[in-house]
């Protein structure tokens, strides 16, 4: 039987910005057996802001589908690399509940079609790398 904690899907969309042109690409990473906790309703009667959003998101590292890199060392793979691993950088990745690997990227503005597309869609505001217990905790807003 599971961890009844970590029952959850995400999807983490990683963004890439290449070339003279600045073509924007989207990498999707799939983990399953993540714990998400959002806290809506929490924020908005703390602040008193409709657009509280906020999440937690916990993910062992032991299990990934790909390998986790740190953000400047993400941003410099070739696009092949890119494309076997993950990262999860501040302001310029998203995650969403769920697997939503078959939408096709926007030619702009991705994350704001993802956030009116799906309700429990984040992006990254904090990234803490835990060794002792191996696991990332991720902030979302």
């Amino acid at each position: 039987m599971g961890d009844i904690f970590y029952n959850k899907t995400v999807t983490v969309y990683n963004r890439s910005v290449e070339g003279l042109m600045e073509k924007e690409t989207w990498y999707p990473t799939v983990l399953k057996d993540v714990r998400l906790l959002i806290t809506k309703g929490e924020n908005v009667s703390k602040s008193g802001m409709e657009s509280a959003d906020s999440a937690k998101l916990f993910i062992k590292t032991n299990n990934l589908s790909k390998e986790y890199k740190k953000s400047l060392e993400w941003q410099n793979l070739s696009t092949e690399d890119k494309a076997k691993t993950f990262t999860l950088t501040s302001v310029e990745d998203f995650f969403v509940e769920g697997d939503t690997t078959a939408e096709v990227p926007a030619e702009s503005n991705f994350f704001a079609y993802m956030k009116q597309k799906y309700d429990n869609c984040f992006k990254v505001t904090n990234v803490d790398v835990f060794e002792l217990i191996p696991h990332l905790e991720v902030g979302g807003a």
